[in-house]
């Protein structure tokens, strides 16, 4: 049996053995379903948003408000980000052996695409329909793991709840775009978020702060909204040349 197969069962079991426990306790938070992502601004999230360290620059880039080449929202950028984003080419991107490289979560989590998250007690899943791209989120309470660990596009991420947010920590992160306009962050992006539902339970406010000495200088942010749409489900994604997320 493949790998991915035998990971994707494993974690499978998982879930279905946390999510069994976390209901004979009454643990979950009401964050299992199916999300879209929302680019208004009501319900907005001004609590997570005032959690946001003062000295992080927010991006303002969700969804199809995309920067273009050249402008990078206010950051200041590393000697070597900005030689990359200097010597970007976006026409030769235009195939599907680039085009269709995964980015990482700290580009993917703000793409125009839904979600669905699978809750338990001691884990919770992101599946994602940007490029079927899946997140593991600890909630036992263990460590990330040694330096030398692999990174992938997902990372190693831990949780834990306060209150009613769940604050995750995220290393282990391959490099990947950060602003889809010809720059990558290193391996060492480190990104703290906070997820919360709104009042009525139907739209999930999130911010993520990042940090990436290699990348720019400072913390950087973004405010992100999903709406939940009871029925729906992830579509398989077809990639094609025009992605421009290397």
């Amino acid at each position: 049996m493949p790998g991915n197969i035998i990971s994707g069962v494993l974690t499978f079991a998982l879930l279905m053995s946390s999510a069994g426990l976390a209901a004979q306790d009454d643990g979950l938070h009401g964050l299992s379903g199916f999300w879209q992502p929302k680019f208004g601004k009501e319900p907005f999230g001004q609590v997570l948003v005032d959690q946001v360290p003062e000295d992080a620059l927010f991006i303002n880039d969700a969804g199809d408000n995309e920067l273009a080449p050249g402008q990078f929202a206010g950051l200041r950028l590393t000697d070597r980000a900005l030689n990359e984003a200097e010597n970007y080419d976006p026409n030769a991107m235009q195939n599907p052996d680039t085009a269709c490289i995964p980015p990482s979560v700290a580009f993917y989590m703000q793409a125009p695409f839904p979600m669905a998250i699978d809750e338990g007690r001691d884990l919770i899943v992101f599946r994602m329909e940007y490029y079927d791209l899946v997140r593991v989120i600890y909630l036992d309470g263990r460590d990330h793991p040694p330096a030398d660990h692999p990174h992938t596009k997902s990372g190693h991420s831990v949780g834990h709840w306060d209150g009613d947010t769940l604050v995750v920590d995220t290393t282990h992160i391959a490099a990947g775009t950060f602003m889809n306009n010809g720059f990558d962050h290193s391996e060492n992006m480190h990104i703290t978020e906070r997820f919360r539902l709104s009042p009525d339970g139907n739209t999930l406010w999130s911010t993520q702060v990042y940090e990436d000495e290699e990348t720019f200088e400072g913390l950087a942010a973004r405010y992100i909204a999903f709406v939940r749409e009871p029925g729906g489900f992830i579509y398989p994604f077809e990639c094609f040349a025009g992605y421009l997320v290397p």
